[in-house]
C-alpha cells in the first residue's frame, strides 16, 4: 500500500515526502484519520521499507523508487532487518561507548639547555 502510494506520487514529482504520502492514504485507503498518527506510524513502515530495499530514502523526509543499484546496495536479510529494527531499540539497552585510549603525556623535565646551544649573537643588546 505504501510502495504504490509512493509509486503514484512520484509520476507528479520526483521525492515524495511523508506529509503527501500520508495525505494520499488518507484519500485513498480506510486509514487512521488523525494525520500526527498516521504519519509516526507511517515514519516507521517508511524506515523499514528503506532498510529492506523498498524505496529509497533521498533527503531526511523525501522517498522515492529506488534504481537497480539502490535497491542492490540496500537489500539486507531478514535477519539484519530484524536486528536493526527490533534488537538494537529495545528499551532498557544501552550502548556503551568504546572505552577511550590513554595518551601518555612526555615528560621534558629532564630537558636542559647547555650554554654551546647560543651564539654569541644572541646575547649582544
Amino acid at each position: 500500500m505504501v510502495r504504490r502510494s509512493v509509486e503514484e506520487l512520484q509520476m507528479r514529482r520526483a521525492g515524495v515526502s511523508v506529509k503527501m504520502i500520508a495525505e494520499h492514504l488518507v484519500r485513498r485507503f480506510p486509514v487512521e484519520k488523525d494525520i500526527t498518527l498516521l504519519r509516526k506510524e507511517l515514519k516507521e513502515v517508511l524506515d523499514h521499507a528503506v532498510s529492506i530495499g523498498m524505496l529509497s530514502r533521498s533527503e531526511m523526509d523525501t522517498y522515492c523508487l529506488g534504481t537497480f543499484r539502490q535497491k542492490a546496495s540496500n537489500y539486507k536479510t531478514d535477519l539484519s532487518s530484524f536486528w536493526e529494527r527490533y534488537y538494537k531499540r529495545r528499551p532498557g539497552r544501552r550502548l556503551k561507548p568504546p572505552p577511550r585510549k590513554k595518551v601518555e603525556k612526555k615528560n621534558y623535565e629532564n630537558y636542559y639547555s647547555d650554554s654551546s646551544d647560543f651564539s654569541d649573537s644572541d646575547f649582544s643588546d
